[in-house]
């Protein structure tokens, strides 16, 4: 299963999305919501789990992956 995040702009009320070459899903779920203006650390961190959530299986269980990204967010080197 593939996922993607995009931000898309409205025009003429539609939405236009490019799916990758290599996306297989014939039918999908589409979730819209506003965007808002967030802090970009929350951004990044909320980047960086989608992009977990549809990488393939690493040796590296969830336990190490998100004890790294507690404690870079919580040194507040992000």
């Amino acid at each position: 299963m593939q996922s993607i995040y995009k931000i898309a702009k409205v025009v003429n009320n539609q939405v236009v999305i490019d799916l990758p070459v290599e996306f297989a899903d014939m039918i999908l779920e589409v979730i819209l919501k506003p965007v808002t203006h967030k802090d970009p650390r929350i951004r990044e961190l909320e980047n960086e789990i989608d992009a977990g959530m549809s990488s393939p299986v690493s040796n590296r269980s969830h336990e190490e992956i998100f004890t790294r990204l507690r404690k870079k967010y919580e040194s507040g080197r992000a």
